[in-house]
This record gives C-alpha cells, structure tokens and sequence, in this order.
C-alpha cells in the first residue's frame, strides 16, 4: 500500500480529531450545561452503532472507493451547514451537533474499517500497516485540536471550514483511486442478491464473532475503553470548568497530550513487537490502562494529572487496539472481514450512546462520571487479563489478493 492511502488517511483523521474536539467544546460553551453535553454525546454515537453493520456489509459487497467518497461529501456538507446554521435554543444547538457529530462518527467508522480492508485484502505488511492506522489516528487526534485551539478565537464558523476542505480534498482522493481499488470489491455474479442470501451473510458474521472466544474478549475490553474515553469527551469540558477551575479550552489539551502519547505507543507497539509476545505486550498494555486510570480518579481536580493520566492510558489503549486489529484480521477470512469487523465495532461502540443519555438523565452534576468511569476501569481489567489467558498467539494470515 503506497505512503499517500496514509497520508490521506492522516488528513480524514485530522478532521475528525478536529471535530471531536469541537463539539463537546462548543456544545458546552453555547449552553454551559453538562446535561446538553451528555444529550449531544448520545446523538452523537446512537446512529453509529445502528449503521455500522451494513457499512461493513456494502464495503464487502461494492468495495472502499464508494462508500469513501460518499460518506467525506456528506461530512462535508454537514460542516457546512454547522459553519453557516443559526440555532435559536440550547436544545437545538446540542440536537445539531449531535445529528452532525453522528454523520462524522459513521464516517469515522467507514474510513477505519475500509483501511482495515485495504490491509485484509491489499497488504503483503499486515502487521506494519495495521499500526500505521493507529499511528494515523492518533496523529490526526493531535493535528486536529491543535488547529482548534489556536483558530477557535476567530470564531468557530471559520474553523468548521476546515474539516469541510479535508473531506472534500479525500473524497477527490477516491473519486481518483478507481483502478487500484477495484480489487476490494467482492466478485459477484450477474444474478440478483436475494434476501435470503444476504440474512445468511449477515447470520454468518454475527456466527463468526459470538463462536469466538477471543473476539469477544477482544469487544469486552474494547468496551471497556471506550467507556472511559466516551466519558473524558463527553463530560471532560464540564469537569476541566466546575472540577479544575480552567478555561474549557484546555479540554483540547486533553486531546493533544492523548495524541502524542498515541502517536509515541504506535513507535513503541513496533519497536517491542519483534521482541516480546503479544501475551507479554497485552499484560503490559492492561497494567499501564489500570494503573494511570486510577491515578486520574485518585486527583480529579489536578489538572496535570488527568491530562497525564488519561494520555499515560492511551499508550495502553494503543497496544490491545492493534492487539485486537490483528486478532480481527488473523481470525476473519477477507471475504467476510468488514462485515464481521463491523459488528465487532457495533459492539464494542454500544456502550457510548448509552453513557451519553446516563449522563443527560444523571443532572447536572459530575458524580455519576467518576462512578462509571470506575466501572469502566475494571470491565477492562477484567477483560484483558482473561484475554491473556487465551491463546492470542500471532496466526497465519490469509494471503493477500493483491499488492498496491
């Protein structure tokens, strides 16, 4: 796979990054309430979780190229249409950026799972390109809020032009891209699909993940990350005004911090890979989640080191992440992968609308975050030292069709 699917990538993920870091950011700023917060996370995930599988399914069935282009136009216009909207009520400002924030978020999911099928279907370097996602994500998380902070005092109608202009700029990408992605489409012949056919598909990847041991293992501890992370987005804002007595624009450091030390764990994740087991790597990876997670609970209201913590905590999230790709992409045969792949995310990503209605139903008030974010912290424990036990072992990869 050529330096420029990544660079591209690179850009899709900076825009996301730069958008995540907006709308909790601009949602509390124009309310100042937790609760609209909380209401706008929900939204924000909602459709997602309800999308994801058949974007994984029509990904297997038409290939990367239109759902790509597809899905950067429409973020882009809904860019736009935040950049120059009027909202007449608090309400309407969080149902906006909630309903814009789930375009990103499916957005966000197509584009992982398409490159996650590049590597199944393309890569003759799974491992090394399966980081190189990560490594572009978290990249991108770094990019994106580091435009935010320092553009948002010119008003965040101009800023929202700026994801608009990187999406438009991929789609183009795509739109150009038909000869080398054509082999990541599913040969099909000339008869028509039929329904019975494609609920057998379906039934076939929902076998594929709940017969596996592994998989599920994998979903447990992912859940149990992104409960966490869905917590710090969604209430950090609040809990940096009322908890730590700072300018909500720090929020963004948050997310900057958590971007390098990102970035840093993909250089590590590969210097260690060829040294130490995956068992070894995943083990390490828990201690760290566990450990720098509690140091946040332990000093809500110390800036430094819940900014450290949480960043510490995504070094960890960075090693089981590729663990888990790799476990993904070993286990599931290319012709099945993103449909399978998908659900994976649907389950791994369900806990995060439901965290966000927790908090808009809780009142307005922090407690209930630091409860769950406790919980969180021992669902991933719990899942990660079980999944250590398991045979997690590098596995024979499929052979790749092609190389670009």
């Amino acid at each position: 796979m050529s330096t420029l699917f990544f660079f591209m990538l690179f850009c899709v993920m900076t825009a996301d990054g730069l958008m995540v870091f907006l709308t909790p950011v601009l949602v509390y700023q124009l309310t100042g309430s937790i609760e609209y917060s909380g209401l706008s996370y929900a939204l924000w995930w909602l459709p997602r979780i309800l999308i994801i599988p058949f974007i994984g399914k029509y990904i297997d069935r038409l290939g990367v190229r239109p759902l790509s282009v597809s899905s950067d136009l429409i973020k882009s216009a809904g860019c736009l249409f935040l950049a120059f909207g009027s909202f007449s009520s608090d309400l309407s400002v969080a149902v906006a950026f909630g309903i814009v924030g789930s375009i990103i978020s499916i957005g966000n999911s197509q584009t992982v799972i398409s490159y996650e099928k590049l590597v199944s279907t393309l890569s003759s370097a799974k491992e090394h390109h399966a980081n190189l996602i990560s490594r572009m994500d978290f990249f991108g998380m770094v990019a994106g809020p580091l435009i935010g902070i320092a553009l948002i005092e010119y008003g965040y109608r101009m800023l929202l032009v700026v994801p608009c202009i990187l999406y438009a700029v991929n789609a183009l990408f795509f739109i150009l891209k038909k000869k080398q992605l054509r082999d990541t489409q599913v040969i099909k012949s000339h008869s028509p699909v039929s329904s019975t056919n494609r609920e057998a598909d379906f039934i076939q990847s929902i076998r594929i993940v709940i017969l596996s041991p592994v998989l599920l293992l994998c979903i447990c501890l992912a859940a149990g990350n992104n409960m966490f992370d869905g917590l710090v987005e969604s209430s950090g804002t609040a809990l940096i005004d009322r908890v730590m007595g700072l300018h909500i624009k720090y929020f963004g450091l948050i997310d900057v911090a958590a971007g390098v030390c990102g970035v840093a764990g993909t250089y590590l994740y590969g210097s260690l890979n060829s040294r130490m087991s995956r068992k070894s790597m995943l083990l390490f990876a828990i201690i760290i989640i566990t450990v720098s997670s509690l140091l946040m609970l332990a000093y809500p209201s110390l800036f430094p080191v819940f900014v450290g913590g949480y960043a510490l905590s995504i070094t960890g999230k960075v090693f089981t992440g590729n663990i888990c790709r790799m476990i993904r992409i070993e286990t599931i045969n290319p012709s099945n992968f993103a449909g399978a792949s998908s659900l994976i995310v649907l389950f791994n990503q369900s806990v995060l609308p439901v965290i966000g209605m927790i908090i808009y139903f809780s009142g307005d008030t922090t407690k209930p975050v630091y409860f769950f974010m406790l919980m969180s912290v021992v669902i991933s424990f719990a899942a990660g030292i079980v999944l250590c036990r398991q045979s997690i072992s590098k596995a024979e990869s499929p052979e790749p069709s092609k190389v670009v």
